[in-house]
């Protein structure tokens, strides 16, 4: 009877533990971070009260054995390790791990592993768990001095430090980048050209220098000694031009295109190989040039000039340029508007000049020449030397020295910079350095790098915040203060960076909720609370029959 008891006991004590369990869950419901706990429970050692035994296949069959056992115990209690809702805060320092992964913290001499990101700062721009004030820590060497962003970081020294507030002092700019499209339809500079609209012919051949100008066969009564060919227009420059040639015995088209081009000494005058009068402006870009032949009134002989009236052939224009601009910074950290502009060459190769307001300095050396692009579009060469290398200069107006940058126009043989492929323009130019500012704010990568935001909208590296993992996270020890610790079982941390070794993301401006899940805590509560009046019913049973074994004696 007292093992009866005793059993009873065991399961008062188990159900007990399990109610202990189930209410730690429910109170942590809106526990930041918080994993929610399950209880398991073994049977105790039995006592035999038979051994079994083998059987005589001839005579008798196996006795199975015969056991009492005595009651139940706790076998374990683990948590569970599951993902929480992240919900969004909107807090700059609020952080959540999705995935696997803990932030870690030191204070007390002890480091501690955390799922709940609830961090602040202290006055003096430490990164601190805001519940306990330890210190979160990071990892690598971002945001140690490197010499080109800023530096808050202590070589040595893992904590994290933001100074809000902080001034930032400018830098220079060294290096200008130069990306995006020019398009491959582009065109150098055109000059203008025009061409009789027909043939001059004799015999129904096209005519050559040498034909006579009464053999044409556009000409209806022979020309004599002093008749007049009136030649009128307009120069390239849109000058007007009035000339006169006059006829003599024999003359050939010759003639008449060398009167032509006496009259236009700005352009090319030549006959065609199929007889076209044709003309070129020797000046590219757009053009007023235009030409008209006609008899004069008091001529003897006649050709039909209006049939061989000029068109144009060519039209005139500059060459196809795309403009854009970057703010560059001097020394003292004065940001400066540079224009540039690229023009497509006749030999088919670009050139960059640049430019900058008059009131704010001269150009010492703005040109970029000979820029080459691949068959594939591909940026290939500049060819340019001395003032027409890639590097460009300025002295500003303020008093600094000169300022030299190079222009980065891609890597030779790829598509990563400046192209020249069949798609629109899309060219655009960004600078190095930076004017002097202040930290303003902090943004979080999914990798756990922390960016400080400057007064002037430039976002840089801070630090990179330590992800730990373990082999058995199961084997952590619960600290408090939503901190776990290492263990024997747990296995040593592994620190890393978010995203990488299996780590999961960070989520920023998220906390992670507590994984309990309400339904299937209030389950388990009424099966804790039944487990718990059953076995009780088994000691009040006991107890009953105890007491009529009592009574026979009386």
């Amino acid at each position: 009877m007292a093992n009866a008891l005793l059993t009873g006991i065991s399961g008062l004590r188990g159900s007990q533990k399990m109610l202990e369990v189930i209410g730690n869950n429910l109170a942590n419901v809106n526990t930041t971070g918080f994993k929610s706990s399950r209880i398991l429970f073994s049977d105790l050692m039995y006592e035999t009260d038979r051994s079994g035994t083998s059987g005589d296949s001839q005579v008798l069959g196996s006795i199975n054995p015969v056991q009492t056992g005595s009651g139940s115990q706790v076998a374990q209690i683990d948590r569970k390790f599951t993902q929480g809702n992240l919900e969004q805060t909107g807090e700059e320092l609020d952080m959540a791990i999705s995935g696997e992964g803990f932030f870690v913290v030191a204070g007390g001499g002890s480091t501690y592993y955390t799922r709940a990101g609830s961090f602040t700062l202290t006055d003096d721009g430490i990164l601190v768990d805001s519940s306990t004030g330890f210190t979160v820590r990071r990892i690598g060497t971002i945001g140690e001095p490197n010499g080109t962003d800023p530096a808050f970081q202590v070589n040595g020294d893992d904590r994290i430090q933001i100074p809000k507030g902080a001034s930032i002092p400018g830098t220079a700019s060294t290096e200008v980048s130069i990306s995006g499209n020019l398009p491959a339809s582009a065109t150098g500079p055109v000059a203008e050209t025009i061409r009789t609209s027909t043939a001059l012919l004799s015999g129904g051949s096209a005519a050559t220098t040498a034909t006579a100008l009464n053999d044409l066969d556009s000409n209806s009564i022979d020309y004599v000694v002093g008749d007049q060919i009136t030649i009128s227009g307009n120069d390239h420059d849109g000058t007007p031009v009035t000339a006169t040639y006059t006829y003599a015995a024999g003359d050939t088209v010759a003639d008449l295109l060398a009167a032509i081009s006496a009259a236009y000494p700005g352009s090319t005058v030549s006959l065609t190989s199929s007889g076209e009068i044709e003309i070129e402006s020797n000046t590219t870009g757009p053009s007023q040039l235009n030409v008209t032949l006609l008899d004069a009134p008091t001529n003897t002989g006649s050709t039909d000039w209006s049939s061989h009236n000029f068109i144009d052939i060519v039209v005139g224009k500059d060459a196809d340029s795309y403009t854009s601009s970057v703010e560059v910074i001097d020394e003292r950290g004065l940001s400066h508007t540079v224009n540039f502009t690229l023009t497509k060459q006749a030999d088919s190769s670009w050139n960059l000049d640049a430019t900058i307001p008059a009131s704010d300095g001269t150009v010492l050396d703005g040109q970029i020449t000979g820029i080459q692009f691949a068959s594939d579009g591909s940026f290939q060469q500049v060819s340019g030397t001395g003032t027409g290398d890639s590097n460009l200069s300025f002295q500003f107006s303020n008093g600094t020295a000169p300022l030299t940058v190079s222009v980065d126009l891609g890597v030779l043989g790829s598509f990563e910079g400046l192209t020249e492929v069949g798609a629109p323009e899309s060219i655009s130019a960004s600078a190095d350095g930076f004017e002097p500012s202040t930290l303003v704010s902090v943004q979080v990568d999914a990798d756990a790098t922390l960016f400080g935001v400057t007064s002037t909208g430039r976002r840089f590296p801070l630090a990179q915040m330590a992800i730990a993992t373990f082999g058995n996270p199961d084997g952590l020890l619960s600290a408090g203060n939503n901190f776990y610790q290492g263990s024997l079982s747990s296995g040593t941390a592994q620190l890393g960076t978010a995203l990488s070794g299996g780590r999961g993301s960070v989520v920023s401006q998220s906390l992670e909720g507590s994984n309990v899940d309400l339904t299937a805590e209030f389950t388990r509560l009424i099966i804790a609370q039944r487990s718990f009046s059953a076995n009780a019913r088994t000691i009040t049973v006991t107890d009953q029959v105890l007491e009529e074994l009592t009574n026979l004696i009386r």
